[in-house]
This record gives C-alpha cells, structure tokens and sequence, in this order.
C-alpha cells in the first residue's frame, strides 16, 4: 500500500471513530440541550480552541490531502457558526470524500508540494514530508483534543474508543 492510500486509509478510520465519540456524545450528554450548545463553546484552555475548531481541524488535515491530489481548493467550514448536527455531517462528508478518492497519485508523495505558513516563509517540500511532518502530526493534535474535550466533559470513553480501527484486527486474530 502506497504511502498516500495509507494515510488517507489512516485519517478515515480515525474520522470514524471520531464520528462515533460524537454520536455518543450526542445520545449521552446535556439530555436537556438537544442542540448541544454547551459542547459547542467546550475547550480544554482558555487559550486553545473549541470543540468544533478541533472537529473542523481534523478533518481539514485529510481535505487539504484530498485537495493537493486533485489540485481543488479546500472546502471552508465556518466552526464558530456549526451546530453539534453540523459537526457530525463534516465529518460524515470528510469520510465519504475519502471513501471516493479513488486514484490516490502515489508519485505525489516523490514530489514537491509548497507549504504555506502564514507569517511564516514559503516552503517547498516532498511530499512525503508534506504528509509525515505536517498534515498527520495536526491530524492527530486536533483528534486527540476533541477526544479529550467530549472526556472531559463527562463522556464515557477511553482508550478503546480512540483505537476502535483495531476492532477489525483484534476480531480476526481472534
């Protein structure tokens, strides 16, 4: 497997068990608030962004992926407007966007891609690194921070829940 079908393989099954901590996160929390609007404005600091920034964030690190092999620009989603259902679609669409990808242009890992850093210079890099050094550690930053944001918010979950893409392994060794 190419290192560009791995990634993107990587990214969907951690978009859904993001997918399933936010449905349970809808059925098990704020009963009262169907809308959901206190996990909306939820952050782990006062300085780092909120649930559905890091939701967006994550799913922004495959699009941009899926943008650079098919020379598209990404779509933007306005996080600070989403509702909890809003949440949910994007990452139903990110997946279904990768799902779709059908030619996953392995030279593209062999070749430059331009990284662009505001207030930062202009870099040109593989892209491999493009992929390794930039879009999978953010991939995982702003996944593992709506983790810990549903958590510490009171939902039940824990390990397996962020390495549910081993159920499949673990049934058939099994």
């Amino acid at each position: 497997m190419g290192i560009v079908k791995r990634n993107l393989e990587i990214y969907r099954t951690r978009l859904v068990s993001l997918k399933n901590m936010l449905g349970r996160a809808e059925a098990e929390l704020l009963p009262d608030d169907p809308e959901k609007t206190a996990l909306l404005t939820a952050r782990l600091a006062e300085d780092m962004l909120p649930l559905p920034n890091q939701v967006w964030f994550t799913c922004r690190q495959a699009e941009l992926l899926l943008g650079k092999l098919n020379a598209a620009p990404v779509k933007e989603f306005e996080s600070d407007k989403a509702s909890f259902a809003d949440l949910k679609a994007l990452v139903a669409e990110t997946i279904s966007r990768i799902e779709a990808q059908t030619d996953t242009k392995e030279d593209f890992a062999e070749g430059k891609t331009i990284l662009e850093l505001p207030g930062f210079p202009t870099l040109s890099i593989s892209g491999q690194d493009y992929i390794d050094e930039w879009l999978t550690p953010n991939f995982y930053f702003h996944f593992v921070t709506a983790y810990d944001i549903l958590r510490a918010e009171g939902l039940a979950i824990g390990k397996a829940d962020y390495m549910s893409h081993l159920r499949p392994l673990l049934a058939a060794a099994g």
